[in-house]
């Protein structure tokens, strides 16, 4: 279902014709126009990705929102637009508080202090444009095209704000971080770790910038977030790029600044309390590994708790400011304990639809809500999450390193994911882009993973009208970055031109090669299923379910190996092993050395295939000039 008139109304350029202009132009990555391998990258290519990604949220926020026409509470999209028309009425204080005004059983704000901010800024735009979007009671279930159109151009404007620049920004910075790394050498990984000879050629000088487009690109396209903000409707960019921001400021040794901004984006949305141990173990380690006294490690820790604490209490002290009108004094703790209610969803029980975690895959064997009372599923659930989380924390705080630390931003995510109480289908967002911050270094994971989660989000989207933008982003995203990342030097087409690698990474190719083909069957063939075979009249959602559990087995395994992956990251300060050096072909004073490299990379993707040669039978060099 498409709007009567496109958001993109004037480019009418299908999604796949985009999606190939786009791997056309990235081949400049690596081959500049005489054929030869070239490490620059020109300075329109970061911008034409960046457009493409914008391009791209036009198309999916075309399609159905949640909630459309569907009276009397419609969804996330009202929600969103009710907070608004709340926050440009009626009193601060009164922003939590079930008032006349404030019916706190329609939609009543339940996010922290900085989404009610933004909603309030964005009320404020949008009333000045056309009031009736957001008029005091009288707008409820308002769904003009006018205002959806302002509604989705504000959350494309926050990823233009905050997502976009900051994976950007991530990208560069881990990427030159692990570069220095490698030419700065060291002495080796200890016993039973990975050594960086592995990737050492993901980051030489040569494949850097590529590195760092291929990424950016994976990570902007990404489409569980693209379906979820420009499809059903919220606002997840802001808290995901204030949390990216936050990890590329600590990775960058700016502490104190990456605290403030994680705590910017906890305050806008409580599930980013998932990433939070990770953010807490890693700077705990560092602060202690780079202090040599007892004072200077407290000092440490005592300036990030201060800028943490600051920062929360200029956030929330409008609440504890604010007067009641009756007694003309200040709310203080009464007022601060009533926005801190909203925050947690006790009462909603376990978990809510079909979301692919442990509680609701088992359920069907073990009655949890029938069972456990509100309090013990709690306790169960804290146990259980902390358990999940354990090791990664443990692993940060002992031996923190760069890598390492976004390793364990994933692995939170998938321990609070799986085991956490009251968790949403949406959650999973708080996994998804962490993993999307790893395509450097785990380019097979981190492209398979983001389409097992719209896979898991099927029930939720078709419940939105969203099948169209389902299969066009799931299927542009495959196809652009799907195999992995393009090696220079190597061509899918061609049987000669290959890099070496280890039999141990052809061994994963391989693997990988497979579980992207099974996951391909799966989905298919669940899909397929659905359409052909109705549910049984006594289980309508059968289906939903089957969704839900083939996803959660997928997400279990997904974080047996990215625990597993952690886990053999050393510490930073341990450093990597010096790359050997390339063997080189004898030749005279003054001439051009050729080196040949072998792959066994058997992955394909637009990206891939339009940065490599055409070439069949023939045998691709880079030529050096020669010492």
């Amino acid at each position: 279902r498409v709007a009567a008139t496109p958001l993109w109304a004037g480019f009418a350029v299908p999604p796949f014709e985009c999606g190939a202009m786009l791997a056309a132009v990235l081949e400049s990555l690596t081959w500049g126009g005489d054929g030869r391998n070239v490490s620059s990258l020109p300075a329109w290519v970061v911008p034409l990705v960046f457009a493409v990604s914008v391009f791209a949220r036009l198309l999916v926020a075309s399609h159905p929102h949640s909630g459309e026409n569907d009276p009397p509470r419609f969804g996330d999209y009202e929600a969103q637009r009710h907070w608004m028309e709340i926050t440009i009425h009626t009193p601060l204080r009164e922003w939590y508080v079930g008032t006349t005004h404030n019916d706190l059983g329609y939609w009543g704000l339940d996010y922290p202090p900085l989404t009610a901010y933004q909603s309030w800024v964005y009320g404020k735009v949008l009333h000045r444009i056309d009031p009736a979007i957001v008029s005091l009671t009288t707008s409820r279930g308002h769904e003009s095209y006018g205002s959806k159109l302002l509604m989705r151009y504000t959350v494309i404007v926050s990823d233009i704000a905050f997502l976009l620049p900051a994976l950007l920004v991530f990208h560069r910075t881990f990427t030159n971080k692990l570069a220095g790394k490698l030419s700065a050498g060291g002495t080796g990984a200890k016993s039973g770790e990975r050594t960086d000879l592995a990737i050492s050629k993901k980051f030489s000088a040569k494949t850097q910038k590529l590195s760092i487009a291929y990424a950016f690109t994976a990570a902007a396209l990404s489409p569980a977030q693209m379906l979820i903000d420009h499809g059903h409707f919220q606002y997840n960019g802001i808290s995901l790029g204030l949390s990216v921001y936050a990890a590329a400021a600590v990775i960058s040794d700016w502490d104190v600044i990456g605290s403030i901004l994680f705590t910017l984006a906890l305050n806008h949305k409580q599930t980013a309390a998932y990433l939070s141990p990770a953010f807490f173990a890693f700077l705990l380690g560092k602060s202690l590994r780079n202090n040599s006294t007892s004072y200077t490690k407290v000092a440490a820790v005592l300036r990030l708790g201060i800028a943490v604490v600051g920062t929360f209490a200029v956030l929330w002290a409008p609440f504890y400011f604010a007067i009641d009108p009756e007694t003309g004094t200040a709310d203080g703790v009464r007022g601060v304990k009533t926005v801190f209610q909203r925050l947690v969803p006790f009462k909603r029980g376990l978990y809510e639809d079909y979301v692919s975690n442990v509680w609701c895959f088992t359920n069907p064997f073990f009655k949890w809500k029938t069972w456990l009372s509100i309090e013990t599923a709690m306790r169960l659930a804290l146990l259980c999450t902390v358990t999940a989380i354990a090791p990664a924390v443990a692993h940060q705080i002992k031996k923190p390193s760069n890598e390492g630390f976004v390793w364990c931003l994933v692995n939170c995510g998938f321990g609070f994911f799986l085991w956490s109480f009251q968790v949403h289908e949406k959650s999973a967002l708080f996994f998804t882009t962490p993993v999307a911050l790893l395509v450097s270094v785990a380019p097979d994971f981190s492209t398979w993973l983001p389409q097992v989660v719209c896979f898991s989000m099927w029930p939720l989207l078709r419940r939105d009208n969203l099948h169209v933008a389902y299969v066009g982003v799931v299927l542009l995203y495959a196809a652009l970055v799907g195999g992995g990342a393009p090696s220079p030097g190597a061509s899918p087409l061609s049987l000669c031109a290959k890099e070496k690698v280890s039999s141990k990474e052809k061994r994963e190719k391989k693997i990988w090669r497979g579980v992207r083909l099974a996951t391909v069957a799966v989905v298919v063939g669940t899909h397929v299923l659905q359409l052909v075979v109705p549910p049984p009249t006594r289980f309508p959602y059968l289906h939903d379910l089957v969704v839900t559990s083939l996803s959660t087995l997928a997400f279990f395994g997904a974080a047996c190996y990215s625990n597993l992956k952690q886990m053999r990251v050393p510490a930073d300060e341990d450093g990597p092993a010096a790359p050997k050096p390339r063997k080189r072909s004898a030749t005279r004073s003054g001439a051009e050395n050729t080196v040949t490299e072998e792959s066994s990379d058997d992955g394909w993707s637009l990206v891939k295939l339009a940065a490599t040669p055409v070439a069949f039978g023939t045998t691709t060099t880079r030529r050096r000039k020669a010492k």
